[in-house]
């Protein structure tokens, strides 16, 4: 059993729910690291994005946005938007609702590979879900067990 860990960089386009999909970017690391059966771990260690998986077309796109918007909703009230901001002192940055967002999707997934590949259903892909209100770049952490 070996362990392979490695850094993917993914470009945030637009401002506030940016979905793009990871899954090739995966496969890929699995292909380097010649291991035929084992686990991949996707973790994106920030507060304001998440890794999922999903089918990436529009209509799904949509529907999470709709659902991410009744559950953690812009224009509610957050203490982190305020110019307080939380107990640590994080906060007046208008992004409290991609914190809570962030939260209840939660930072990785795993997900099993066999004979080199990912073994996900034909239209599942694997996604980072980046909830922030600003453009930016973000590391992706691979990490993989197997053999």
């Amino acid at each position: 059993m070996g362990v392979k860990t490695a850094e993917i960089e993914v470009e945030k386009r637009e401002e506030d729910l940016y979905v793009t999909k990871i899954t090739k970017e995966v496969q890929d690391e699995i292909n380097k690291s010649r291991f035929r059966s084992g686990i991949a771990t996707i973790f994106i260690g920030c507060t304001t994005a998440s890794i999922s998986t999903m089918e990436y077309n529009p209509e799904s796109i949509k529907h999470m946005r709709e659902a991410l918007e009744r559950v953690a909703p812009s224009d509610g009230h957050y203490l982190h938007n305020t110019s307080v901001g939380d107990s640590n002192g994080y906060g007046a940055d208008d992004n409290g609702k991609s914190h809570v967002r962030s939260a209840i999707m939660g930072p990785s997934i795993t997900i099993p590979f066999s004979d080199g590949k990912l073994m996900l259903d034909k239209p599942l892909e694997i996604v980072l879900l980046d909830f922030d209100i600003i453009k930016r770049n973000r590391k992706v952490i691979i990490q993989l067990m197997g053999e």
